[in-house]
């Protein structure tokens, strides 16, 4: 099974995109980034178990940067 994560700039940003989906009712986790990944982050990135594609939308609506996605095994 693989893990859908979203990957960004600094930890801030991924404390203030976990506080956005909070909002929405979107579990998400921030958690370090897989070194293996091609995008380079600040090590942090959000796992989110349901609803990836939309959580991405609504991040990138509200002004987060998001660098890409990646997915690691669970």
């Amino acid at each position: 099974m693989k893990k859908d994560l979203i990957l960004l700039p600094s930890v801030t940003y991924a404390m203030k995109a976990k506080s956005i989906l909070e909002k929405y009712q979107i579990r998400a986790y921030i958690q370090r980034t897989p070194r293996n990944t091609p995008i380079k982050s600040c090590g942090y990135c959000l796992f989110v178990p349901e609803k990836t594609d939309e959580a991405e939308k609504i991040l990138r609506k509200g002004g987060v940067r998001v660098l890409g996605r990646a997915s690691r095994d669970a």
